[in-house]
């Protein structure tokens, strides 16, 4: 009886906080379901909707995208863990009259316990339905081939917010009930110890930060794939990470001696709350961070992409236009400067995969298509230009370094034959994979006429009238559409992404602003006026935007171009300008207006209230 009593006045205990906690675990659970389908399910999604061909080309952004869906998952939960604990302080007063009336350690975590699992069951259930119905509708908007989350993926989903709940519960917990409860309130405001600047801790956060750039600095030196060196720059991420606490305290150093130099008021007023308050500051702007730097960076990844896509093929392609004619026909007359009459085989690796083997030689790459290989492969250009025999050239995206003088068989027209990979070379075209032998010995091979062809090359206007004619435009515009091409989905996590950052941002300024509430009454009951009181928070909300600027900016540069150079070769982006800080300025200016929001509504509700000593007595306050 006595425990269902404390169980009602405990849910009577920020009523407001726990309902926007239950809506915050809701939007969490519907996040997790989202992002664990997209990390554990992605690869057979992709694998079935696309060709064997195109999953060869996007291995690399695939990795990034199931690597980035998994970070997603642990930032909406530290999301919600931060939002707990916030619940948890809010009700540190009630905890505490519990211990002083001598309520046992297990009645108070049971009451908890029992509150919690109540909320996170029925948000469990409602996230996931909510979650399976964004999911059905993504899927059979972009045709993905899995139109339903499978059980395995609900079974994980709900495993990760239990142990993780069960974590932040349990810790919170620990640290209300630790201890002897009279010298916890005799003690009172130890959130004062965070104002000062631990030496010995920043000394700690250099060493390891140091330790990861030595640690990246020795991948990159040591390692000789591509991927493995882009990913070390991680590192990189996290040593600035790690310096977050030192920097952000420096910058509040700085700003407490401007405003103070300035001598405005409201503005020192506010950096001083802020470095008294500084865990606020700082799990604000790591959730600005974050969120931005996950939704800029993907966003700039595939513009960036496809940018790329229309660049190689207006840089290295002469001809303006191409009529492939499917079958083998006479020539008209020799090929020249302006007209070349090639050969292109529509063909299968032996591992299934979907290439181009399409004839080469001296006049065809001085006239009509600049051939860049990566370097070391000169030799290999040479040779399928030169030489009558089964040396070939793979494009780079399709082949690594060390299949460089290996065979590889190739099916053409229902017939096996080995080739010599001769070198790599950049592909011009994302639209399809060529790969490149000498035109002699592929007509040789085939048994096709020296004077016979299947495909023209134009570099000027002509007459010719071909349904199957395509223009340079029009190359441009299908390696554009190719080069993320089955991806939409990707495109789709990251305004997923954004979507819930904003909702989880509102609900945690909801609870920010409501702990700000007895500042809010001392500013009244000490005669400062209101208009200045609303400058003061609108400073509060501004700081965290500069202090998380700061970082942003190269952070998400470093993100958007290690996901680049994974997925593709630095020499696809040269000349691509990164348009990102535009969107970042965006969104800080957006989450700056729903800090602004959240706080003025909080302080409005606080205008026409008089009795300040009252409310301040209020031990729930």
């Amino acid at each position: 009886m006595f425990g269902t009593k404390i169980g009602r006045l405990l849910k009577n205990s920020g009523k407001k906080e726990r309902i926007q906690f239950w809506f915050a675990s809701m939007v969490t659970v519907t996040a997790t379901l989202l992002y664990t389908m997209f990390a554990f399910g992605l690869s057979d999604i992709t694998n079935d909707s696309l060709s064997k061909n195109d999953v060869q080309q996007l291995q690399g952004v695939l990795s990034s995208v199931i690597l980035i869906s998994i970070i997603a998952v642990m930032f909406f939960q530290w999301i919600l863990a931060t939002q707990l604990q916030n619940l948890f302080n809010i009700r540190k007063h009630f905890t505490e009259a519990l211990l002083l009336m001598g309520t046992p350690h297990k009645k108070i975590v049971k009451i908890y316990v029992s509150e919690l699992v109540q909320v996170h069951v029925s948000a469990t259930l409602i996230g996931c339905v909510i979650g399976s119905i964004i999911y059905i509708v993504v899927a059979n908007v972009l045709q993905i081939e899995e139109r339903y989350v499978p059980v395995q993926i609900y079974l994980i989903c709900v495993l990760i917010g239990i142990l993780l709940n069960s974590y932040t519960i349990g810790s919170n917990l620990y640290k209300l009930l630790r201890g002897n409860i009279v010298e916890k309130i005799r003690n009172g405001n130890d959130y004062i110890k965070t104002n000062k600047i631990n030496v010995k801790g920043v000394l700690v956060r250099i060493c390891i930060a140091a330790i990861l750039v030595i640690l990246m600095q020795y991948i990159s030196v040591t390692s000789t794939v591509r991927q493995i060196v882009e990913l070390s720059k991680f590192c990189d991420i996290l040593a600035g990470m790690i310096l977050f606490d030192p920097i952000a305290r420096g910058v509040y150093q700085l700003l407490y001696y401007m405003t103070k130099f300035m001598k405005s008021k409201d503005a020192f007023l506010s950096v001083v709350m802020s470095k008294s308050y500084f865990r606020k500051v700082k799990i604000t702007c790591m959730f600005l961070i974050l969120s931005c730097t996950l939704f800029v960076g993907l966003h700039s990844l595939f513009r960036m992409v496809r940018v790329s896509g229309e660049n190689i093929v207006d840089k290295n392609i002469g001809y303006a236009y191409v009529l492939d004619k499917k079958d083998i026909e006479v020539n008209d007359r020799e090929s020249d400067s302006d007209t070349y009459y090639g050969l292109k085989i529509k063909s299968k690796t032996e591992s299934g995969s979907n290439v181009f083997v399409s004839g080469i030689d001296s006049l065809y790459v001085n006239h009509f298509e600049k051939i860049n290989v990566v370097k070391g492969s000169e030799e290999g250009l040479n040779k399928v230009l030169n030489e009558n025999a089964n040396s070939i050239l793979m494009p780079e995206i399709f082949a690594a370094p060390s299949d460089i003088g290996k065979t590889i068989k190739i099916n053409m027209e229902g017939k096996m034959y080995d080739f010599i990979v001769a070198g790599l070379y950049y592909s011009n075209d994302f639209s399809e994979l060529n790969c490149f032998v000498n035109i002699n010995y592929l007509k040789d091979t085939l048994h096709i006429g020296s004077n016979e062809h299947n495909i023209v090359f134009f570099n000027e206007g002509n007459s010719v009238s071909d349904k199957n004619l395509l223009t340079k435009a029009d190359i441009m515009r299908k390696s554009r559409e190719r080069a993320v091409s089955g991806t939409e989905i990707v495109e789709a996590i990251t305004y997923l992404l954004i979507t819930c950052a904003v909702i989880s941002l509102f609900i945690y300024y909801s609870f920010i602003a409501k702990s700000n509430e007895k500042d809010i009454l001392r500013f009244q009951a000490m005669g400062v006026p209101y208009l200045q009181i609303i400058k003061i928070y609108i400073w509060n909300a501004v700081f965290p935007i500069i202090i998380s600027g700061i970082f942003l900016l190269p952070i998400t540069k470093k993100f958007t171009y290690i996901c680049l150079y994974v997925m593709l070769s630095p020499y696809y982006f040269v000349g691509v300008k990164d348009s990102g800080i535009y969107s970042e300025i965006v969104l800080l200016l957006l989450f700056s207006l729903i800090s602004i929001a959240v706080q003025m509504f909080y302080i409005l509700r606080l205008k026409d209230r008089k009795n300040f000593i009252e409310e301040l007595r209020n031990p729930r306050m």
